[in-house]
């Protein structure tokens, strides 16, 4: 049988790399956050062409704090799309809003704008459409959603963009990183994904310092001691 994929042949190729890190880390004994954690938050967004990064748990603490850093809240609404990882939905479900889901292009297997422009029609001749607050593209399988449609009706409905990107580390969108168009991007390094780690992880990268800020303080339970100990 061939394995779907080999982390350990991987780890072999970069074992050297990996045992220096590690025991580096182990001997200085500090394990939270830090300066290995620091510096790849400033690589990372630096790679990705925004200005924070903010490391975190996993991909779906990426989606879930990125959502609370916009104020996303119970009652609320996130429109995004169903063909996505259950961490998608799950993430909106967790700050107690609610995912509505609009079909994707059957080209792309993204979300499909002219659906989404119709969503929002709906909603609003039935006077429910103050209560979508958000749009959560997904860019699936390293493939970039319509960011431009996307970023224009958003903007002519007032709603606020975060992109996930668990699945598209490093893909562009005409000449810009698909992280780079809404208020946040949400990765994932998990394992198995374009850019793994070895156990979890995640990042949410912004332009905004508000949102950096938020989300640090999410980080650490609201902790301004130690927002920036990373």
């Amino acid at each position: 049988m061939v394995p779907f994929i080999d982390l350990k042949r991987q780890y072999k190729e970069i074992e050297g790399e990996i045992l220096s890190a590690t025991q580096r880390v182990y001997g200085e004994g500090r394990f939270i956050l830090r300066e290995e954690v620091s510096a790849f938050e400033k690589e990372f967004s630096h790679y990705c062409g925004v200005r924070y990064g903010v490391g975190v748990g996993s991909g779906t603490d990426a989606l879930y704090l990125a959502l609370k850093a916009a104020g996303i809240r119970e009652g609320d609404e996130v429109v995004t799309v169903a063909n996505s990882f259950i961490a998608t939905a799950l993430a909106i479900s967790f700050t107690g809003a609610k995912p509505l889901f609009v079909d994707i292009d059957p080209k792309t297997y993204t979300m499909d704008p002219n659906h989404l422009e119709l969503l929002l029609k709906r909603q609003k001749a039935k006077d429910s459409g103050r209560k979508i607050k958000a749009i959560l593209p997904v860019h699936l399988y390293g493939h970039p959603a319509e960011m431009d449609s996307i970023m224009e009706i958003a903007d002519r409905y007032d709603l606020i963009v975060i992109e996930d990107t668990c699945q598209a580390h490093g893909a562009k969108y005409g000449k810009k990183k698909v992280d780079s168009f809404g208020a946040m991007g949400c990765f994932s390094f998990y394992p198995t994904k374009n850019l793994g780690g070895y156990g979890d992880g995640g990042m949410v990268v912004t332009n905004h310092k508000r949102h950096d800020q938020n989300l640090r303080l999410l980080r650490c339970y609201g902790e301004r001691k130690n927002m920036n100990t990373s």
